[in-house]
């Protein structure tokens, strides 16, 4: 089971025998702009490489309807791939112009048939609050043509918790857990956790390794929206607060990481 840094913010994608799913793809230049603004840094993943690589997306994972996670115009290229998200999500994908979308409340789980052989297990989990009203994160499973597990990645981009994270355990092992180590406070709202609690989640979730998302989330921002948006933590922070209970792997744009032996 791999995983892929599709760009340097929070595009994701996992592939087993053969197939994969996307996990909040942006695969265009398009920028975000409103109350943030975001551009793709160089070396991003597009459709077009998507298309040459032959890869076979057997599914689209959205973990909110906010614009840096779900992108209609990448939504637009992949029209004929399934898309699972909360409700929310689920109607601003069809306005998008994808018709095949599937609503997915915590605790869901539902298979994924591999071009060769097994299938990739999908469990939506909650988010914690405040983003938890509007936001779920994924646990994805690689199961081989003989039921072997191989290989489990958790990925919540913005508010994990100790509860959420005790069930995921429940699970199984995991490998790998895909989580916010930059605290960002929205005037006083809080959008992603920081190093503290992505830390805490990665051991009561037993995780092997720990990789961080939503990094530099102020880059392309104005000076309005600096004032109003105040970022904290950090990679060394994250460190400290591990404790050697699992290592951090920060992935660049493009790298790609086998979660069982972590290379």
């Amino acid at each position: 089971m791999l995983l892929r840094r599709l760009d340097d913010y929070q595009s994701w994608q996992i592939q087993f025998n053969g197939s994969s799913v996307l996990i909040d793809p942006w695969l265009t230049d398009h920028p975000i702009s409103g109350a943030f603004d975001r551009r793709h840094g160089t070396g991003f993943t597009t459709h077009a490489d998507l298309v040459r690589e032959n890869s076979d997306i057997a599914a689209v994972l959205l973990c909110t309807s906010v614009d840096d996670h779900l992108r209609p115009d990448s939504l637009r290229l992949l029209t004929n791939v399934p898309v699972h998200s909360n409700l929310k999500a689920a109607k601003a994908a069809r306005a998008a112009g994808s018709p095949d979308t599937h609503v997915r409340v915590p605790g869901d789980s539902f298979d994924i048939a591999c071009r060769e052989g097994g299938v990739l297990r999908v469990t939506s989990t909650a988010c914690g609050l405040p983003l938890g009203l509007i936001a779920s994160g994924w646990v994805i499973e690689a199961l081989g043509v003989d039921g072997e597990d191989r290989g489990r990645v958790w990925i919540e981009p913005h508010q994990p918790t100790r509860a959420v994270a005790r069930d995921v355990a429940d699970r199984g092992p995991v490998d790998v857990a895909v989580l916010p180590t930059q605290s960002v406070l929205a005037v006083v709202l809080p959008v992603t956790a920081g190093p503290r609690r992505s830390a805490e989640a990665t051991r009561v979730c037993g995780a092997r390794a720990l990789v961080p998302t939503a990094t530099d989330p102020r880059r392309d921002m104005t000076w309005w929206q600096k004032a109003i948006y105040f970022v904290s933590g950090g990679d060394r922070r994250t460190v400290n607060e591990l404790r050697g209970s699992a290592e951090l792997i920060h992935l660049r744009t493009g790298d790609w990481l086998d979660v069982r032996s972590g290379r």
